[in-house]
This record gives structure tokens, sequence and C-alpha cells, in this order.
């Protein structure tokens, strides 16, 4: 509730401050901004993903969490139609996530046990994102920008936890060692790595003079758990998608 007041509060002033300042900042006579610092807020959908999509071996129903991202973006001019960017945002990723499975495989210390069944995961990851892109301009007004880059993140703090609900579970598939009677919980927190780096690509269009909305895809590269930690028989990777609204507050112009 606090996150849902707090972003409705910065999104109207932010629509206040456009409409009251209208383009007295700018000079005239320029057009292009060389260099500008513009605090956003948004929102993420996503979180981490099997990877390949059919390893839990069943369905697969994900829940995405909105919670507000919190950052600031600076992008500099390089020529009329390109600039470079860079965006630093505080989030926090979260995700709960349903699936039927069958014979999905589990590795613990010294056994391999099998589950078919239902379970429930969730999994939260507070962070802080560091995206790195070229963008380019397009339209008559160069008020639509495509960008390409790349993104490293560290994790503050972060859960993932499964809870089997219903099924069995055997030493080999399709047999049943036991049943379930009640849900089995299995904690993976303290197996997370603290960091991730991948791939972005995005769109940004200028919606008033200093008020921009950006559309963003972002792929993680590595496996959200630690190197060694291989009791998962597939790897989990974050795959996210991004809103944010930025107000232009520091522009500095070129003649």
């Amino acid at each position: 509730m606090a996150g849902k007041i707090l972003f409705t509060t910065v999104l109207a002033a932010a629509l206040s401050a456009v409409f009251s300042h209208s383009l007295i900042a700018q000079p005239a006579g320029t057009s292009i901004s060389a260099f500008c610092v513009s605090p956003q807020i948004g929102t993420d959908i996503g979180g981490a993903t099997p990877i390949p999509f059919n390893a839990v071996g069943g369905s697969f129903n994900a829940y995405p969490k909105l919670n507000v991202t919190l950052g600031a973006r600076f992008f500099l001019n390089l020529h009329d139609r390109w600039t470079i960017g860079a965006n630093l945002n505080f989030k926090t990723i979260a995700m709960e996530a349903d699936a039927r499975v069958t014979n999905q495989k589990f590795k613990g210390e010294n056994t391999v046990q099998y589950f078919t069944g239902i379970s429930e995961m969730s999994m939260s990851f507070t962070l802080l994102e560091l995206p790195l892109y070229a963008e380019f301009l397009v339209g008559s007004k160069r008020q639509h920008g495509i960008q390409l880059g790349v993104f490293g993140s560290y994790v503050f703090k972060s859960h993932f936890i499964t809870y089997a609900t219903k099924g069995f579970i055997g030493s080999e598939p399709d047999r049943v060692d036991s049943d379930l009677t009640s849900p089995r919980v299995m904690d993976f927190s303290s197996l997370l790595d603290n960091w991730d780096a991948g791939l972005l690509a995005g769109y940004e269009s200028r919606i008033f003079p200093r008020i921009r909305m950006g559309l963003y895809v972002m792929f993680g590269f590595k496996d959200i758990f630690q190197p060694g930690s291989d009791f998962f028989d597939y790897k989990m990777k974050q795959m996210r998608g991004s809103v944010t609204i930025s107000y232009d507050l520091i522009r500095f112009f070129q003649r």
C-alpha cells in the first residue's frame, strides 16, 4: 500500500511540474539536449524463469508482484540521432508461481529424488541495477528512441522458497517412495548469488517536453544460484519487463 501511494504521489508531482515549467529552461535557438539528468519511477514484471522453459516437466504459472522502482537516467548526445545513456535503479523484483510437474529431478547430498505433483514457489530480489545502452532517435522531432545495451545488478536481499503441496516422491521416475501428507518447505535463499548481468532492449518516447515514458525487456545471462549449486536439474535466469516514467530535471543544450 505504501509503495502504491509513493508511486501515485511522485507521478502526480512529475506531471504537475511539466505543465508548470513548459520550455522556459530551454534557451532560444536550441533544440538538442546535449546532456540530461532525469529522475525516474516505474515498475517491473518478471522474475527468475526456468531455462529451458519446459524444464519443470509440466505446467508453470507465474504471478508477478508489482513494486515501485526508483532511479535516475543520464544521457549524452553524440549526434542528432545517437545518444548513449545509463540508468541507476533501485528495485525489488518479486514473483510467485505454481506448477504441476511430473518426475521433476532434485539433487541433494548424495541423493537424487523425483517429485510428481503440485508445487508453489515464492521469490524476491532487491537490487541495484545499472543499464548502459546506445539509443537511436527516430521521428521528425526525434521523440522516439530505440535502445540496445547491457546491464549489471547487485542483489542486496533475496529469497527463493518452494512448497511441495501435493504429490509423491521417489528415488526413480514414477516410483512412489512416500506420499506428501503435509506441505514440504524447501528454502534455497542461502544458495542465491548476489549479482547478475545481461542484455537489454528498450523503447522510449517523449510524451511531453520534459517527460519520457520507457518500455524495456531484460534477459539475465547467469543462473540465480551460486556456482556449484546444482539442486535443480536446470538453470533459473532473470527475465523481466520494465515500465518507467522520467522527468528531464537538468538539461544542457548545444546550439
